[in-house]
């Protein structure tokens, strides 16, 4: 294939084996000048089987999401001694699949090939789906929808949704109601336009009954098959004792987007292909096939995203309504918060004021905990400890965290040091001593959130609140009658302290990391 600068090579390989496939594609690399002119995008090979394509060098950033298929039909169609290779690749944004097949041979199984294409047409699987990352220049390819139901139509075939299908390779195909020798005669009379009209796969094609809605280039090379190997000239033709009927075996076809011959290439008839050459590779003498070869020029319709993106901007400034719209979604209401700091000494509730200095439009808040650090002794802080979906820690208390305030209103939130007791707790992971926490001074980042009743974007506010411990008291002094307590009362006690402080955990703010150390102390105290 080549319009745009580029080349993609197919060879059918006549003997089995993964290292005689892997000679053709170095032989062909090599004469490509095979990584700095051109570049190999993939191959797949299937016993005798071999498809290879290569990029050239400025087509390289167009092309991506290249993907492998295989499909052996020989004996109980298992053998890979007749079957298709297969390889899909993204040009342009636009599925290209090329199939390489060997059909069933012998002059009378014309059925037999024809259910070959079939089989391959409609079983033929690529091993990722459309849209899977095979290079960096891969893009999200979606299934055909159909036009009636708008939904993927499940039950196509593969094929059937590419942009542009080239079948090639030995399609077997004979000619009818000929002799050897009247073909022979006609050949070397350069007849081709009266053995085409006995031609197996022309008339198939006619009836419809094999690669539907697909074209071939004229022929205008003489049958390619069968030859004798190392002899030059049509007079190289077989002439042993089967002495086979010169055919056309090999042969290459193609559907492009077009729903009919005549049609310019657009957004809605994305792929249109010509054919530029057509022609047998009649000084090849090492097969009994002549190799055939064509080459495509093809107009792929695209999009510019750079001048789609221009278009559409000019579009949208020519609109008032779209105008005013976009203004809304992206703006925030003026608001100030009453302070950036907060220090809890107390019990007492500090107010927190958020005002909405908008006189049209609501504002909408969110309050969240960024992290929480504790302040050592030497008066610096420890690393921030994120709390990413926690919320708040169980000694700070926040109301209302949310909500909405109305034009020129101002909305007051109560923020508050909240009394827990546990004997210990753990701190993002770490088991702390609640006696050598509570003689620490403690530091959370607030995040206040605001928004439009409309917006999608959003202004933070950030708050940093710091909750200075006092300076512990001397330990309470020791109970004498508890001396005289018995083991069992004392024991009784112990529990029932113990049972109080964990009661008065359960009211703690849940959904931080403290929850699940409180359920792990109940279970110790009981």
């Amino acid at each position: 294939m080549s319009t745009s600068p580029a080349i993609v090579t197919y060879y059918f390989v006549g003997l089995e084996g993964s290292a005689n496939g892997q000679w053709w594609i170095d032989s062909i690399g090599k004469t490509l000048d095979e990584g700095i002119s051109f570049h190999r995008v993939g191959s797949r090979q299937l016993a005798g089987l071999l498809i290879a394509a290569w990029e050239s060098d400025d087509l390289k950033p167009h092309v991506g999401d290249v993907d492998a298929a295989a499909v052996p039909y020989g004996f109980r169609r298992a053998i890979g001694n007749k079957g298709g290779v297969g390889l899909r690749i993204r040009v342009f944004d636009r599925r290209i699949c090329f199939v390489n097949n060997h059909f069933a041979a012998h002059q009378e199984n014309v059925s037999r090939r024809n259910a070959d294409f079939d089989h391959i047409y409609r079983t033929m699987t690529f091993n990722k789906p459309h849209g899977s990352t095979a290079s960096a220049t891969s893009v999200q390819l979606h299934k055909a929808v159909s036009a009636n139901e708008n939904q993927a139509d499940e039950g196509r075939p593969e094929l059937a949704e590419a942009d542009m299908v080239v079948f090639l390779g030995d399609f077997n195909y004979r000619l009818n109601g000929i002799t050897y020798d009247e073909a022979r005669d006609m050949v070397s009379q350069r007849s081709f336009d009266w053995l085409r009209e006995r031609d197996q796969l022309r008339a198939e094609m006619k009836a419809g009954n094999v690669f539907q809605g697909m074209r071939e280039g004229p022929i205008k090379f003489p049958p390619t098959y069968k030859f004798q190997r190392h002899q030059l000239g049509l007079s190289g033709y077989d002439s042993g004792e089967k002495k086979r009927i010169p055919a056309w075996c090999d042969r290459i076809l193609y559907r492009d987007s077009r729903s009919v011959s005549i049609a310019e290439c657009s957004l809605e008839c994305p792929v249109v292909a010509a054919i530029t050459a057509y022609e047998a590779c009649m000084d090849v003498i090492d097969s009994d096939h002549k190799p055939v070869r064509c080459t495509f020029s093809v107009d792929i319709a695209r999009v510019d995203e750079l001048i789609r993106r221009q278009e559409f901007g000019k579009i949208i400034e020519s609109n008032k309504k779209v105008c005013s719209l976009l203004r809304e979604l992206h703006f925030v209401p003026d608001t100030i918060v009453s302070t950036n700091n907060i220090i809890l000494e107390n019990q007492e509730d500090v107010i927190l004021q958020i005002t909405n200095n908008s006189e049209t439009s609501k504002a909408a808040f969110e309050i969240l905990c960024e992290g929480q650090s504790i302040r050592k002794q030497d008066g610096t802080k420890s690393e921030l400890l994120l709390r990413a979906s926690f919320g708040f820690p169980l000694w700070l208390e926040v109301q209302p965290s949310i909500g909405l305030i109305e034009p020129g209103e101002t909305m007051e939130v109560a923020v508050h040091h909240e009394d827990f007791f546990t004997q210990e707790e753990f701190v993002d992971g770490v088991q702390q001593n609640w006696s050598c926490e509570a003689t620490r001074d403690l530091e959370v980042v607030l995040s206040v959130n605001v928004t439009g009743s409309s917006s999608t974007e959003a202004v933070t506010h950030r708050i940093t609140v710091r909750h200075c411990c006092p300076v512990p008291s001397a330990p309470p002094p020791v109970n004498p009658h508890s001396i005289t307590e018995s083991p069992s009362d004392a024991e009784s006690g112990s529990k029932n302290n113990q049972l109080n402080h964990l009661l008065r955990s359960d009211f703690a703010k849940f959904g931080s990391s403290e929850v699940h150390d409180l359920c792990g102390v109940r279970k110790r105290s009981l």
